[in-house]
């Protein structure tokens, strides 16, 4: 009899260990699928609210969004291949900071279009500050041959060696000032942009 109940009892044990681990993988599995269709829907969002259509929606940007059309990144090139702003304004060197410029921009630049008048913006002052907006890492994600010059574009390296020899002392829209927007300045000043008389002169 008390062999018996030993056994009923390791059974009952058995069964409830199977449960457990049942319960574990469940939630093992839930999460894996939950982590995954998250992280979906977050790139999803990220793609689609980082575009040029999603970007330039607003009426602030309307110069930047011709200047962008007329440049080489915006598909004015025999190819047509264009870059999306995430491309270019945000940093690529890893996710979480990718995440956070994208999260601070995304809440700050709707902000500024409903609280202040877009022609109070000086985007002339901005432009000079450009490094803070364009990152490095963003440009090297596409332009990766740069580093790595072969034969066949030896002439791109040394334009470029300078850079590559001290990559801390130098940023990349210091020597290309216009990159993305061809005629920015022009195009902020005939949509009603003027550049400041201290500035102007």
């Amino acid at each position: 009899m008390l062999l018996a109940g030993k056994c009923v009892r390791t059974n009952i044990r058995g069964q409830q260990l199977n449960v457990k681990l049942l319960r574990i993988g469940f939630i093992l599995a839930a999460l894996g699928v939950g982590a995954v269709a998250s992280w979906a829907v977050i790139d999803t969002a990220f793609h689609a609210t980082g575009d040029y259509e999603f970007c330039t929606s607003c009426h602030a940007y309307e110069p930047i969004a011709r200047a962008y059309r007329e440049d080489v990144h915006g598909g004015n090139n025999p190819q047509g291949v264009r870059a999306a702003c995430n491309d270019c304004h945000l940093p690529h060197d890893n996710s979480l900071h990718y995440f956070l410029v994208k999260a601070k921009h995304g809440i700050k630049d709707p902000l500024l279009e409903l609280i202040k008048d877009p022609h109070e913006v000086d985007w002339h002052a901005i432009r000079e500050r450009r490094e803070e907006f364009v990152y490095d890492s963003a440009c090297l994600e596409c332009h990766k041959y740069l580093e790595t010059a072969t034969e066949g574009n030896r002439r791109a390296f040394r334009s470029h060696r300078r850079y590559f020899g001290d990559p801390d002392d130098y940023n990349c829209v210091e020597c290309h000032e216009h990159v993305g927007h061809n005629r920015l300045g022009y195009h902020l000043e005939s949509l009603g942009w003027e550049k400041p008389q201290d500035e102007a002169q």
